[in-house]
């Protein structure tokens, strides 16, 4: 029974509990933080990647548009690779100008 243990063992025992509390919760708290700042990288490379994958797509579209505006397929993949080697030829010559 809690009365038949003498007043200072019951203080040691509080104080003992309380700081192993304590560390349980600081332990814990650091570990919410941790855990919050991976969910922030892991939103935050989320959004980056969204803003790429949409980059890709306006870029495919607009290649798109433009095989269609020369007048070819863009379902033909040969046609598309001849006009970026085309392309690429042209840019080349530009820059050794």
């Amino acid at each position: 029974m809690a009365k038949d243990i003498h007043p200072l063992d019951q203080i040691e025992l509080h104080k003992q509990t309380g700081e192993m509390i304590y560390s349980t919760l600081i332990g814990k708290a650091m570990m919410a933080q941790r855990l919050e700042n991976y969910l922030n990288n892991t939103t935050t490379q989320l959004q980056l990647e969204k803003a790429s994958s949409q980059d890709k797509d306006n870029r495919i579209k607009t290649l798109e548009e433009l095989i269609i505006g020369l007048g070819h397929d863009p379902k033909d993949v040969k046609a598309a690779e001849a006009l970026i080697k085309k392309k690429d030829e042209d840019i080349a010559a530009l820059r050794s100008n």
